[in-house]
């Protein structure tokens, strides 16, 4: 697409239905490509998905982050898309809830570079994209022996207690994910606790760590998905009161999918890793009619497609083999 044919920031909702019908096409070893659907820019969408030569899924794909956004987030999604645009990175950008993204220089060229060299989590997985960050580590009481953690260290607590000489804050609110490494986590925490014994720490020390952002490589343009909101239990009040608002919405439209074989629900939301995402929790607290109706609900976060509810073996048409 050319430039100047370009608007920025685009529609979260386009990469998860991207990557919903990637996931899709690759579970059911059928191609999965859209016919139809309402306009882009909405929270609600209805999108037609021819599935083989034969079925037709009618797909509701539902975004959560719609109303999340404010002015001065949007105009830095713009921004870092139309970067990644001219950098030639068509790349989808998952971001960690409550992470800041660049608006100007240097952190726009910095993030750039990043995604240049975005690493491949095995074969068929997303990208990693690594922000190079600091966090600030100081000990405040020479009793005891616990690190209190603020930011994206913070579930790992537990793992400093009785390994370090004293009482310490760790200031981590850079950091907002971690890499899906096992060993690269457990070396991160072996730094810490080396820096809780060095003399001048006291007077805080500053720790080198990565920043671990999710990509995927799909379409021919950049999209960035996130929400500036951080994780937190307003965080997932609010998503609760959408996410009832826009089933009933739903329900109310479901005249839209007659005639389909299968009907889907797809759920855009933001989570820092897909093991975090709250809309499976929140699909089991709330009135079951609203989602009743559904062959498959899948939720999209974090660059991965979760499965919150299956339809049995053979239950959807081309689940099973094609007649010759």
């Amino acid at each position: 697409m050319p430039d100047d044919e370009r608007s920025w920031p685009s529609d979260p909702a386009d990469a998860a239905l991207q990557l919903f019908l990637d996931w899709f096409g690759r579970r059911y070893a059928r191609s999965a490509r859209p016919v139809a659907q309402s306009p882009a820019g909405e929270a609600l969408r209805a999108v037609r998905v021819r599935v083989g030569r034969r079925w037709e899924l009618a797909c509701t794909l539902v975004s959560v982050v719609h109303g999340e956004a404010d002015l001065p987030f949007e105009a830095a999604r713009a921004a870092v898309e139309r970067r990644l645009d001219l950098e030639g990175l068509p790349l989808a950008l998952w971001l960690p809830r409550g992470a800041e993204l660049p608006a100007g220089e240097p952190g726009l060229s910095q993030l750039a570079l990043a995604a240049h060299e975005a690493r491949p989590l095995g074969e068929d997985g997303p990208l990693e994209v690594r922000r190079p960050v600091r966090i600030h580590l100081r000990r405040v009481d020479t009793e005891g022996s616990v690190v209190t953690v603020l930011g994206g260290l913070s579930p790992l607590w537990a793992q400093f207690t009785n390994r370090v000489p004293g009482s310490f804050q760790l200031n981590a609110r850079d950091l907002h994910r971690l890499p899906a490494s096992e060993e690269e986590r457990e070396a991160l925490i072996e730094r810490v606790v080396l820096a809780a014994g060095q003399p001048d720490v006291d007077d805080s020390l500053a720790i080198p760590a990565e920043d671990v952002w999710t990509a995927n490589r799909l379409g021919d343009r950049a999209i960035v998905i996130g929400s500036p909101a951080p994780e937190g239990d307003e965080a997932s009040a609010r998503l609760r009161r959408t996410l009832r608002a826009l089933l009933r919405e739903a329900r109310e439209r479901r005249d839209a999918s007659a005639g389909a074989d299968a009907r889907a629900l797809v759920v855009l939301a933001a989570a820092t890793e897909l093991a975090d995402e709250k809309v499976s929790w929140a699909l089991r607290g709330m009135d079951p009619t609203l989602h009743a109706g559904y062959d498959l609900i899948a939720v999209v976060a974090d660059g991965r497609v979760r499965v919150a509810l299956d339809a049995p073996a053979g239950a959807l048409p081309w689940d099973v083999p094609a007649p010759s």
